[in-house]
């Protein structure tokens, strides 16, 4: 259902591409070679979006993944980027990834541990307090109610 939600979603996105600045599509070698890179495996929804779309905003709701090779000296919306900064400057735990920012110092970050059922889900990460709340049951999930809410 997760994958569905972000088929959904691009549905949207691509009935509105003039709002719209994705990457686009990533192929299996670099979502692996980030994943090694993070030592994490992602979830099959978010793995589905970084191929499909890579990263990207719309509306000015930017969504963080993979732009290419570089992990060093990248930015935002590099997800790989931001994630190990904050693993380095704000302890963030290894088992997480920074999807999102929320444009108030917190983010959206995909816990990629499966949960005991069997889910990965999408917590808000606030830095400061370093306190995480659940947010959504999987990526698809987040990222579909996300568009969603800029046509509404």
């Amino acid at each position: 259902m997760s994958i569905e939600n972000v088929d959904k979603a691009i549905v949207l996105i691509n009935s509105h591409l003039d709002e719209a600045d994705f990457a686009g599509n990533k192929d299996e070698r670099l979502v692996k070679l980030v994943e090694d890179y993070l030592e994490i495996t992602f979830p099959d929804s978010y793995r589905y979006f970084l191929k499909k779309l890579g990263c990207g905003d719309i509306s000015g709701k930017e969504f963080y993944g993979v732009i290419n090779e570089e992990k060093i000296n990248s930015g935002i919306p590099d997800s790989t980027w931001i994630t190990m900064k904050h693993r380095e400057q704000s302890n963030l735990p290894p088992k997480y990834v920074i999807i999102y920012a929320f444009g108030d110092g917190d983010y959206a970050v995909l816990n990629c541990e499966k949960n005991n059922q069997g889910n990965n889900v999408v917590e808000i990460w606030s830095p400061d307090e370093s306190v995480f709340q659940f947010l959504s049951n999987d990526f698809g999930e987040f990222f579909y109610e996300q568009i969603k809410q800029i046509f509404n």
